[in-house]
């Protein structure tokens, strides 16, 4: 685990170096282009984050709608049983 972290972290790394590099030798031009393009894809991974968060949120509130039955069924056995 903490191999692949180091590795993804060095990656992420080398990415934003490589980035930085060919920012600031383009034309003024080129960085506005970079620039717009890069906060595209910002947005496009904020908005699929927040679906992957939605989704997951709504898997969790599922989830715990039937722990929440399982655990009423039981209480009311258990009640039925005592009588």
């Amino acid at each position: 685990m903490k191999n692949s972290n180091l590795f993804i972290g060095l990656g992420i790394g080398l990415l934003v170096g490589a980035a930085l590099g060919v920012y600031f030798t383009a034309s003024d031009e080129e960085k506005a282009e970079y620039v717009d393009e890069i906060n595209s894809k910002v947005d496009k991974a904020k908005e699929k984050i927040g679906k992957v968060v939605n989704d997951g949120l709504s898997e969790l509130e599922k989830a715990s709608d039937k722990v929440t039955q399982v655990a009423q069924d039981t209480i009311s056995r258990v009640k039925a049983h005592r009588i």
